[in-house]
């Protein structure tokens, strides 16, 4: 068995299963980027909510931007990691997750008629995916070490710093917030001053 994934066989099935899975992957996010694939007809728009499947409601859904243009770029960008001997290992894991949500969802969504038929489908895609990941093992596995390697911070706190966690993060939150005030105070001072008056005489009602 050794020899087998060792050999030049095995290599050419890995070879046409990137080819496979860059093609799929490219047609499937070409398909979202030039409107193929999501979206309703027009009878399906104008049936009431209740009356559509689970399927047909994340259809819609889906077919609005930036989601749509997201997941079909991402699609495509990883057809073309897959490609390359450099980014294979990335494309291959990129590869893993995007199929696997889109495993979660059809399995959440699809009738069962569907569901059946995709599930092995994207499942052999998956299969595909691992064997390319152990056929560049050598190249893989090493990163991994990293998990089993000791880890030594950059910096050594004292303890009573990592009590001060809690409120750093405190801190990090209200940045943005803070962010937009001073922004709004420059470009809208008065009308700022008083939404933020109305905001606190609420707050203090509400004590």
């Amino acid at each position: 068995m050794n020899k087998f994934f060792n050999s030049k066989l095995f290599d050419f099935i890995v070879i046409s299963a990137r080819f496979l899975s860059c093609i799929t992957f490219l047609s499937y996010g070409w398909g979202k980027l030039n409107g193929g694939q999501f979206g309703l007809n027009s009878d399906e728009l104008n049936t009431p909510i209740k009356d559509l499947s689970l399927f047909k409601i994340d259809w819609y859904l889906f077919d609005h931007q930036p989601f749509k243009f997201f997941i079909g770029g991402a699609q495509i960008l990883c057809s073309f990691l897959l490609l390359f001997n450099r980014t294979v290992i990335i494309g291959a894991l990129f590869f893993l997750v995007i199929i696997s949500n889109i495993i979660i969802i059809d399995e959440t969504i699809m009738p069962e008629t569907l569901k059946l038929a995709f599930r092995y489908r994207l499942l052999f895609y998956i299969f595909l995916c691992l064997l390319i990941l152990y056929h560049h093992r050598n190249r893989f596995l090493p990163a991994l070490n990293i998990l089993k390697a000791k880890y030594q911070p950059i910096f050594k706190h004292k303890i009573w710093i990592y009590l001060l966690i809690p409120i750093g993060a405190i801190c990090l939150e209200l940045f943005i917030p803070c962010v937009k005030i001073i922004y709004f105070l420059i470009t809208d001072f008065q009308g700022t001053v008083e939404a933020l008056s109305d905001f606190s005489k609420k707050i203090l009602s509400n004590m």
